[in-house]
């Protein structure tokens, strides 16, 4: 098959592209192996671990009744979709050195990174918004915002949104290229230039980032002052022992929103650390209007991004105590079946059932 670029590749600056192009080809042996076998295993731990997050979620109904936990099954959601349609023509290409696919599966993969990236950003700012008004306002004023209809009608909303990130490229009659550098197919130069890139960076990354950062560092503050004054009453009081919420005056947080408030601060961190290199080199390419970084640069941005679909179940896997043992259930059970042992599996099943039930009845949250 033939190199493809895409028809766009014509109007634009191609010097970088081509330059790109042909380092990617004529890469040695062992760059273009290690280059592939990073990529594969970005996309084998995505698949893998928001499948297994996936899988957790069915067969618990418990673990879908908590409005934070709505918002990680949408995380998983977009992870797994970009484990299945966007990274592995990318791990293609390393391995092959060029496009392989033709024109349709660049314009499918090109939508749908824009798609499945502004579906996650979106989805973290939405997070850190619920545990703005969890940990700082009242709970009376959380509840009446935040029940499991008005979660669901946001997250419906937040999708619509996410649309309108590839849309308007795709509206205006540009076509997504592969990207020689980035090794996946990404919007041309000329929209750099025209607005495109500056509403993208504005809408689906910027303001996103902000809302994130401004609430999350609310956050972080009142929950240091309710450790503060939890251990100052333990101080004074050592014999009460009385949870945080008969705490007069204080922040009213049980043991398990403090943790859930801390797992999820540390997806957002996770997020945080692959998407701000990301955000950075955007913001070069929008003020030069052009690809002017090398090669490696563009591979370790496609890297950084695709790496944060495969955080978030193994954060949830430490940091969660319903998500951990229902993760062990799955994977003893897949391991007894394979063995062949069916009554071993059907008691580990009940017995970690009744473990998962009990991690949930603990967690109001």
């Amino acid at each position: 098959m033939q190199d493809f670029h895409g028809p766009t590749e014509l109007n634009q600056s191609s010097t970088a592209i081509d330059n790109f192009a042909w380092e990617l080809k004529h890469r040695s042996i062992f760059t273009r192996a290690s280059e592939s076998f990073f990529m594969l295993l970005i996309n084998l731990v995505s698949f893998t671990g928001n499948l297994l997050l996936g899988i957790a979620v069915i067969k618990n109904p418990n673990l879908r009744r908590a409005v934070p936990n709505m918002y990680i099954i949408t995380l998983a959601v977009s992870d797994f979709l970009m484990s299945l349609l966007g990274i592995p023509f990318s791990v293609a290409s390393l391995i092959v050195g060029k496009w392989p696919f033709n024109n349709f599966v660049c314009q499918l993969q090109g939508f749908w990174i824009l798609l499945m990236c502004a579906v996650s950003l979106q989805t973290l700012a939405v997070t850190a918004v619920n545990r703005y008004f969890r940990v700082v306002r009242s709970r009376t004023l959380y509840q009446k915002l935040f029940n499991m209809k008005t979660t669901k009608a946001t997250i419906a909303i937040l999708w619509i949104m996410a649309f309108f990130a590839p849309l308007p490229y795709v509206a205006a009659g540009h076509e997504f290229f592969f990207h020689t550098g980035k090794v996946f197919c990404a919007h041309d130069a000329e929209s750099l230039s025209h607005g495109y890139g500056a509403y993208l960076v504005l809408v689906y990354v910027l303001i996103p980032l902000i809302i994130i950062v401004t609430c999350y560092t609310r956050v972080f503050i009142a929950v240091r002052k309710h450790n503060h004054a939890t251990f100052q009453q333990s101080r004074i009081h050592p014999q009460r022992n009385q949870p945080a919420t008969h705490m007069s005056g204080m922040l009213r947080l049980s043991v398990d929103e403090v943790n859930i408030t801390y797992m999820l601060l540390a997806v957002v961190t996770g997020f945080l650390t692959c998407w701000i290199p990301v955000m950075v080199i955007d913001m070069i390419d929008f003020i030069n209007a052009d690809w002017k970084l090398k090669r490696q640069v563009y591979l370790s941005y496609s890297c950084f991004g695709f790496a944060s679909t495969s955080l978030n179940p193994v954060i949830y896997g430490i940091m969660n105590r319903s998500f951990r043992a229902e993760y062990l259930r799955i994977l003893t059970l897949f391991k007894s079946r394979i063995l062949g042992s069916e009554s071993y599996a059907q008691r580990v099943d009940q017995v970690q059932a009744a473990t998962v039930q009990n991690a949930y009845a603990s967690c109001n949250c």
